[in-house]
């Protein structure tokens, strides 16, 4: 395992829920940290009495919404005026960036919602939602569905994994390149219905 993972690990020994709570909440605010892989350990110290699974599932929820949440917040409030700060008004007024924002008001729903499962790109659709506008509503039911069915389902194959968690790692790895493949190309697919749409208008 990397050292970043043994540290987080190690913390989340330490200081248990707060260290999750704190882990998760930073992960999807701003920092591309292996989260998919500290929750599954979490799971599999759960199953070995060091943890309780049910408090692992709602702290580890909460932090990840609150992250979310707040990283969007930001974003929405004050996301213009800090791009505009270091540089980026050009940017701003750019065809390419007009159309991203359109794309994501679009196909917000299942953009925010695979995008949890992407737990090194989720804080930047978070940022790009909050920037674009996307109703607080629309983003915050399909960011709290796509978290909670994340924090279950690594949650629940660390639990069941228990002690094997880790040598079962390169499974969980590979579970997570499928559903980064699935991401793509369900992003690719309504990028191009979105561009065919924009032609035809």
């Amino acid at each position: 395992m990397s050292s970043l993972l043994d540290s987080l690990l190690a913390f989340t020994l330490l200081y248990k829920y707060w260290g999750l709570f704190g882990t998760a909440f930073v992960s999807s605010l701003i920092l591309p940290i292996p989260a998919s892989t500290l929750l599954t350990a979490a799971g599999g110290f759960a199953s070995q009495g060091f943890l309780n699974i049910y408090s692992v599932l709602v702290v580890t929820l909460l932090g990840s919404i609150l992250g979310d949440v707040t990283g969007f917040l930001i974003a929405r409030r004050y996301g213009d005026e800090l791009l505009h700060i270091i540089g980026f008004r050009r940017l701003m007024h750019a065809r390419i960036y007009k159309e991203t924002e359109g794309y994501i008001r679009d196909f917000a729903p299942s953009l925010v919602f695979l995008s949890r499962f992407l737990t090194e790109v989720s804080p930047a659709v978070n940022i790009l939602a909050g920037l674009s506008e996307v109703p607080f509503r629309t983003f915050f039911i399909f960011a709290s569905a796509g978290e909670t069915t994340y924090v279950l389902l690594y949650g629940a194959a660390g639990y069941f994994l228990g002690s094997q968690w880790e040598n079962n790692l390169f499974f969980l790895v590979k579970g997570g390149l499928v559903l980064l493949t699935l991401g793509l190309s369900v992003s690719l697919l309504q990028i191009y219905v979105y561009r065919k749409n924009k032609n035809t208008d």
